[in-house]
């Protein structure tokens, strides 16, 4: 047995998933709502017998470990790694491990060591004393200093190089790779952070992939120096796809179902002490694909508090876009709010003075459009002619791509109503913005007339042979297994139209075990196929009220009048052909008496 089968069969798909995703009995298996697109009522189903999962909905499938790549983004050999370490496995290492992922395994440890490292200088050692004298004036707490794991770094330049490089070990060359150490010109290698508070940076599976330094002190060399300082894009740290706070966050986010996004991490610090667990902070000024991408999977709106000037502005319009991308795999709409936070303040300095007024804050955002209106109508006079144009300028391209007719009314009329004119008039500027910018009339600007003639895409029916051979695959998949082997055998395997369905149909026939474990006797394709057909939504919820044996009786005779009538059909097809011949050779003679007595016996039956 591989190494990989050992390690699936030592596991519980649906501990794994249940870890994640709120999971319930259902017959022989579990359901819930899919983590991998937001849907109303539960179409994602977990069969422990068979160790697989199937979203009825967005289409996702696999096992335990195609879920952890998915879900938690891990490669193939985190994920095994992962699950293996829970069991107590210990892998053997082999050929097949890339050297990235050696490379990758190095990275975590020494970042994991530096976040150690930088802990205890702030937390136990004296050089950490000035560090958390400003952290204590800043309001952060000891429980925060824990729960964050925050660190100090020296002010020497190799303190931390020679930490990972003489006492544990570690190659420089790694240490460079790694984001936490640059190399001069002349060889030399020294630590990229030095006399900072460190913000460990975990992706959200709580592994340190980088760091985010900030000054607290004002020696000579350190006035001149940048007041943040980030990890170097590295194998493990992109910016475009780190919220600092995600993983501490992650379970009530999951359970409010919605994300508070700032701009640093006192923001987020400052609202956990406030008792607002639902923020995380971006590193730059700007909510990326990456970004949505990882949190759509966990709420269904998306707050936004960053700065009121123009780059917060200019990060709202962008976000619109952003989050407008990501609607298609959805059943409940992504939302895109924003919070505007009295007098100018920061979530920082707003939440520590007043606790309270900032979680009632959060539960009143503005919509990411109301936002956008109100910065343009206190940035330009809207009572001036010249005003009304300014304002029109910088909002025709936000309201332009507005696809949803209600929507669009109802910003469009708001606007109207801050410019003092009418709502047509504003409608009519933005189609004007359309046809000189060469845009795509939206949903919104399409007449009835041309929407009529816009192409439907329809998606083909199963045939009646195709919908009631599903359903008896489904009725024997949820038999005992003696039942199951004895009704199989009724179907003719030349007759099956299901891909696959001769080679599972014959393992079921001959197999006495239960539904998963005759399953894990076919191939991987296989195992989905037959799971879909186990579960198929479309009859799973009435399995309960079903009597089994009097399903597959009724649905087997209606198979078998569709054989018969397809068979007829065929004959009299061919029929009409020969037909048409005025002078037949004697093989088709000999044909057409064949088929006229193939339709007779049909008929008889």
């Amino acid at each position: 047995m591989s190494q990989v089968q050992q390690v699936k069969e030592a596991t519980n798909i649906v501990d794994v998933i249940g870890s994640r995703v709120t999971l319930q009995r259902s017959g022989a298996n579990f359901k819930g709502l899919c983590p991998f697109h937001s849907e109303r009522g539960p179409s994602f189903f977990v069969s422990e017998t068979m160790q697989r999962y199937k979203c009825f909905g967005c289409g996702k499938s696999g096992d335990v470990l195609t879920f952890l790549e998915e879900y938690e983004g891990m490669t193939f050999r985190e994920a095994l790694e992962s699950l293996a370490e829970a069991a107590g496995i210990t892998l053997v290492a082999t050929t097949s491990n890339s050297q990235e992922d050696e490379e990758r395994t190095k990275l975590l440890e020494i970042l994991d060591l530096a976040r150690a490292y930088y802990n205890y200088l702030l937390t136990e050692h004296d050089v950490g004393a000035q560090a958390r004298e400003y952290l204590k004036k800043r309001g952060v707490k000891n429980e925060s200093i824990k729960q964050f794991q925050l660190g100090v770094s020296l002010s020497a330049w190799d303190g931390l190089v020679k930490y990972l490089h003489f006492k544990k070990k570690y190659p420089k060359e790694l240490i460079v790779k790694a984001g936490l150490a640059s190399k001069s010109e002349n060889g030399r290698v020294y630590d990229k952070f030095r006399s900072r508070v460190m913000f460990p940076l975990k992706n959200h599976r709580g592994q340190v992939v980088g760091f985010s330094g900030r000054i607290y002190g004002a020696t000579k060399d350190e006035k001149d120096a940048p007041k943040y300082m980030n990890t170097p894009e590295t194998l493990l740290y992109h910016k475009s796809q780190l919220l600092f706070g995600l993983y501490e966050n992650l379970t009530t986010i999951r359970k409010e179902r919605k994300v508070v996004v700032v701009e640093g991490e006192f923001d987020v610090i400052s609202s956990v002490e406030a008792h607002m667990n639902t923020v995380v902070a971006i590193k730059g000024s700007a909510l990326t694909a990456d970004h949505v991408k990882i949190l759509t999977r966990s709420v269904d709106q998306i707050i936004l508090s960053l700065d009121a000037d123009d780059a917060g502005i200019a990060a709202t319009r962008k976000a619109i876009d952003v989050v407008a991308a990501n609607q298609s795999s959805r059943e409940v709409p992504l939302t895109l709010s924003v919070l505007r936070i009295p007098n100018g303040k920061d979530p920082d300095e707003f939440s520590k003075n007043d606790p309270k007024a900032w979680r009632e804050l959060v539960k009143k955002p503005i919509t990411a459009y109301e936002f956008l209106i109100a910065a343009a109508c206190e940035k330009y006079n809207p009572a001036s002619p010249d005003g009304k144009l300014q304002i029109m300028s910088e909002l025709n391209p936000v309201l332009a791509k507005i696809d949803h007719a209600v929507q669009y009314e109802y910003y469009t009329k708001a606007l109207a109503e801050r410019l003092g004119v009418t709502v047509q008039s504003v409608q009519n500027d933005i189609k004007n913005y359309q046809l000189r910018d060469g845009m795509k009339p939206s949903k919104t600007t399409v007449s009835s007339d041309a929407e009529k003639q816009l192409p439907q895409q329809q998606s083909t029916p199963p045939s009646r042979q195709q919908s009631l051979e599903s359903y008896l695959f489904f009725i024997a998949f949820n038999a005992k297994p003696k039942e199951r082997a004895q009704w199989l055998t009724e179907l003719s395997a030349e007759l099956l139209v299901t891909p696959g369905s001769t080679q599972f149909v014959e393992v079921f026939k001959n197999s006495g075990a239960e539904f998963g474990a005759a399953g894990k006797q076919l191939p991987e394709d296989l195992q989905e196929t037959v799971f879909e057909l186990a579960t198929n939504p479309q009859y799973y919820a009435s399995l309960e009220t079903l009597n089994l044996e009097q399903e597959w009786k009724n649905t087997l005779k209606d198979w078998k009048a569709e054989q018969s009538k397809q068979a007829g059909q065929r004959i009299e097809k061919e029929l009409e052909e020969l037909d048409k011949i005025a002078q037949k050779t004697p093989e088709q003679e000999a044909r057409l008496a064949e088929l006229l007595q193939q339709l007779v016996l049909l008929k008889r039956k």
